[in-house]
């Protein structure tokens, strides 16, 4: 959703359903967009910004030796200048972790094409924003922004007396320091349209509101062949280190999958024979609700992934599914009831299809999108970023290619922290230990990995188990030492580090990680601990302003 979309939306008065009746929110909420508007003021340009290419210069100096291109999308170039740009925001309003830049690097990139490919279909549409459509929205928006933190005229008079400033100077300066480029409204206004264009053919009648009151009771049973190749590995991991002799080859992802229908296909023989299904869903599903033999309760549409919902809802009671493939693996399904009731509150059924309208534009737009990206031609060109594609395709079987990818993207980028630490997760998950300390002890060298607690830790851990009982514990004061801030991740971290300190018998550094995790427990429940910090206004002397 653009910018422009989302102020928008808050204009008008929201509301939300909560145990059969609606609320109306007000435009208070208005406050909350404002404050992600008034950051994203701040990084705009450089978050969408004009494209580059070329190689850089690393973050502390020194040559990058890195693709000047970072992909192609249908014949066109996107730059490392802008990408490294992209990137550079992204992750310094966030503070990513190290473990997390493989996600962010591909998020970043997956934005940037989206981006181009919704830019080339208006183009393809004939789709364009005027001079005038910018100067209107410009002027709407630095509107918003005095009335936002100005509501009170009289302190907006009192701080143009006080800097000797016109109003029409002050709008001025808000037009210069605090307002996104041309092009970038532009380019909020252009997605704007086309989503609106999308949303345009998204309808909602009578009989559809009647239709998502209805619902079904089933059970499932999920067999998920990522997890019986997980299995195989682990039989085979064993077997070799008991030495035996018939340690049969990995499992291929084809010979998972096909397993994983052959079992389906028993169990649902099992299921029609009268074997009951909640038993079978216990003795065999992967799925989290196993324990209750399968039961997912009452749900209705949109509830379940569509290939699901789809087969779940042509279902009589008592009949078993076919075979379903989702993302989650592979399934049969039990309809054990069905119900359709209908409220007679008309201000219920509209509260209803308002929500039908915005749950079906987003899949719209979703689709829409989705569709533009599978007839694209995209090449991944940098080598780090190729080797995450590899591994969000097949990490069993690319390991091996991503691994050389991460290697030569770490060799041209002696700043390139998460090829490094990607890199040597692969060695350590192929038992290359002794390469994974390699490719950790040069990452704990450099400035990006030195003061990171998740390569310390990575190493720590890897050397205990290769019995280097001084270094681990080293290296694990050393992450301790890093992860200082009160968040989650830390606290985890500091649990790991703990239960290590446990098993290296150092009770006295055991307790010390205790009284840090004591003191983050402390302050998650004086309500200290959330994100916070003050929210800057706009200001007319670029300082702090005392409003009161």
């Amino acid at each position: 959703m653009s910018i422009v979309k989302m102020r928008k939306m808050v204009r008008k008065q929201l509301k939300i359903k909560l145990f059969g009746r609606t609320i109306e929110l007000g435009s208070p909420m208005a406050i909350i967009f404002w404050i992600i508007v008034i950051i994203f003021f701040v990084s705009a340009y450089y978050m969408y910004g004009g494209g580059g290419g070329g190689g850089v210069a690393g973050p502390q100096g020194g040559q990058r030796e890195v693709t000047p291109v970072v992909a192609t999308v249908n014949g066109d170039h996107i730059g490392r200048t802008d990408y490294d740009y992209r990137l550079q925001w992204a992750e310094s309003g966030q503070h990513t972790p190290l473990p997390q830049m493989r996600e962010m690097k591909m998020a970043v990139l997956d934005s940037m094409i989206n981006n181009h490919l919704l830019i080339e279909a208006a183009r393809a549409e004939g789709i364009q924003v005027s001079d005038e459509e910018i100067e209107a929205e410009k002027t709407e928006m630095l509107d918003e922004i005095i009335e936002y933190r100005y509501s009170d005229r009289r302190v907006l008079r009192d701080a143009l007396e006080r800097e000797d400033m016109s109003l029409e100077q002050f709008k001025d300066r808000v037009l210069r320091e605090r307002l996104p480029e041309d092009e970038e409204i532009r380019t909020n206004l252009l997605f704007e349209k086309i989503q609106e264009r999308v949303e345009q053919s998204v309808t909602v009648t009578d009989e559809d509101v009647r239709e998502s009151y209805a619902e079904v009771k089933a059970r499932h049973i999920l067999i998920d062949p990522q997890q019986l190749m997980m299995e195989q590995q682990e039989e085979a991991d064993e077997a070799e280190e008991a030495d035996a002799s018939d340690l049969e080859a990995t499992m291929s992802p084809e010979e998972a999958e096909q397993q994983a229908r052959e079992l389906l296909t028993e169990i649902k023989q099992q299921a029609e024979a009268g074997a009951d299904f909640a038993t079978l869903a216990e003795e065999h599903s992967m799925g989290p609700s196993a324990p209750d033999g399968g039961d997912l309760g009452w749900f209705g549409p949109g509830q379940m992934v569509p290939e699901f919902e789809e087969v779940a809802f042509e279902l009589e009671p008592g009949e078993v599914s076919d075979i379903v493939q989702t993302d989650f693996g592979l399934h049969i399904i039990k309809v054990e009831d069905r119900r359709h009731d209908v409220p007679s509150d008309e201000a219920e059924l509209e509260a209803q299809r308002e929500e039908l309208i915005e749950q079906r534009t987003q899949r719209a737009w979703q689709e829409y999108q989705d569709r533009l990206r599978a007839a694209a031609e995209i090449e991944i060109v940098d080598p780090e970023l190729q080797a995450y594609e590899l591994l969000e395709e097949d990490p069993e079987r690319n390991a091996p290619q991503a691994a050389e990818l991460l290697a030569s993207a770490a060799e041209g980028d002696p700043y390139n922290a998460s090829a490094r630490f990607s890199l040597a997760n692969i060695l350590k998950q192929a038992g290359r230990t002794d390469e994974a300390i390699a490719v950790l002890d040069e990452l704990a060298e450099t400035r990006q990995g030195s003061n990171s607690p998740y390569p310390h830790a990575e190493l720590a851990s890897l050397k205990q188990e290769a019995g280097q009982t001084e270094e681990a514990i080293e290296h694990y004061q050393q992450a301790s030492e890093y992860a200082q801030g009160f968040d989650y991740q830390n606290y985890f971290l500091h649990m790991q580090i703990q239960q290590a300190f446990e098993e290296l018998e150092r009770p006295d550094l055991a307790e010390r990680e205790q009284e840090w995790i004591d003191a983050f427990m402390s302050d998650q429940q004086s309500g200290m601990g959330g994100a916070g910090g003050n929210i800057q206004p706009i200001e007319v002397d670029g300082g702090a302003e005392d409003s009161e």
